[in-house]
């Protein structure tokens, strides 16, 4: 899955920090946004003044819920137990649809008046009877029972929505409030893809230390990055090669705007910047790679292969430049060509996310052929 869709959880997660991006490129300057920390998502001052507080709840079950249903219990204690319930929004992520004809479906996808004092005293006498047993140990009903009735009203501040439908609108409106700051269409997809990802990357290794927060000038300055990743190709990673726009005009032209460092790095002989730019090309697909669908043996021989390809174009670059030796260069360069194509086939399907086609193997393993074996398809 990509930062675009996915299944159960993880969509719960990448709308988490899509919707976070989105309100830090809306919020006042002097703003903090929060993950897990108030609340699962929550915006507040730099005073602690709360603007917007929500509890989310993901549920990956695949299956109809009702008021009876734990998960429901479940998101509701979660809202309960939140520091700022009267400020909070719950939204119930979930892949789970609404029973039909629950007091659940008639309030949340209501065709009239929503019958929630029904709801209400439904809810009630299932806490008094404490049917389940796990949620009953867990103190999920006693909760309930001593909230107030007041605070109990606050079930209409409930969403339940489609995580996947969720994170589609999300993106819509991430990449609709992107081009209101000045990114244009044609790469705004590309920044909102960039930016999601690294505060992915952030939302997921704070999940099992208590949150975290960051600032919205902080924010920007994310934004910033992801732009001028995609404005400037290759550019703004690998300074060091001195683009000239000729060569960018060029190679963009050409579909291989992933590739400018690559692709230049070998056109100047610089070995250590040929090693940086695929290091950094392997390992931006391992890490998009974690949010694609498949098997988990798919993606770990995805890349096993992005491995063994990086490490035998390093080492031929190492130990065969320069080729003296005419014969031995085209031997040099059909090994690199065979390895580059031979993965071809396996990484084709992580295309859409990655906007790497398969061609993209084969203009790289050109460039490398040529570089070691300039002569090479020639008349012997």
């Amino acid at each position: 899955m990509t930062t675009t869709s996915a299944g159960g959880q993880m969509a719960g997660y990448l709308w988490q920090a899509a919707e976070a991006c989105r309100r830090a490129l809306t919020a006042p300057h002097d703003a903090v946004v929060k993950i897990e920390i108030d609340d699962d998502l929550s915006v507040a001052t730099m005073e602690g003044v709360i603007l917007s507080c929500e509890q989310l709840k993901h549920s990956e079950y695949n299956q109809a819920i009702s008021e009876n249903s734990p998960v429901w219990w479940q998101a509701i204690d979660a809202w309960i137990r939140g520091p700022a319930p009267k400020k909070s929004r719950l939204r119930l992520v979930t892949t789970s649809k609404l029973q039909p004809n629950s007091l659940l479906a008639s309030c949340y996808q209501p065709t009239g008046l929503a019958p929630w004092k029904s709801l209400l005293d439904e809810m009630n006498e299932r806490a008094a009877e404490a049917s389940n047993k796990q949620l009953a140990k867990k103190g999920v009903y006693d909760r309930w029972t001593n909230l107030k009735h007041a605070q109990r009203e606050l079930l209409t501040r409930i969403e339940i929505a489609s995580a996947q439908s969720r994170l589609l609108a999300t993106n819509d409106q991430l990449e609709e409030t992107l081009m209101d700051r000045g990114v244009s269409p044609v790469i705004v997809s590309q920044v909102r893809e960039s930016l999601v990802g690294a505060f992915m990357a952030r939302l997921t290794k704070s999940l099992d230390s208590g949150g975290f927060e960051v600032t919205v000038k902080h924010m920007n300055a994310d934004f910033l990055e992801a732009h001028a990743r995609h404005v400037e190709l290759g550019k703004y990673e690998f300074p060091d090669l001195d683009y000239t726009d000729d060569e960018i005009h060029a190679l963009q032209a050409e579909h291989h705007q992933h590739l400018i460092p690559q692709l230049v790095a070998i056109k100047r002989d610089q070995p250590s910047t040929i090693a940086r730019a695929l290091g950094n090309w392997f390992h931006a697909r391992a890490r998009r790679q974690k949010f694609m669908d498949g098997a988990p043996h798919e993606i770990q021989d995805l890349r096993k292969h992005d491995k063994d390809l990086e490490h035998y174009c390093q080492t031929l670059h190492e130990e065969h430049l320069p080729v003296n030796d005419a014969e031995h260069a085209r031997e040099v360069g059909r090994g690199v060509h065979s390895s580059c194509m031979k993965h071809q086939s396996k990484l084709g399907r992580t295309d859409p996310p990655l906007q790497f086609t398969q061609g993209s193997y084969h203009e790289m393993s050109n460039a490398l052929r040529l570089k070691w074996n300039p002569s090479y398809g020639e008349e012997e």
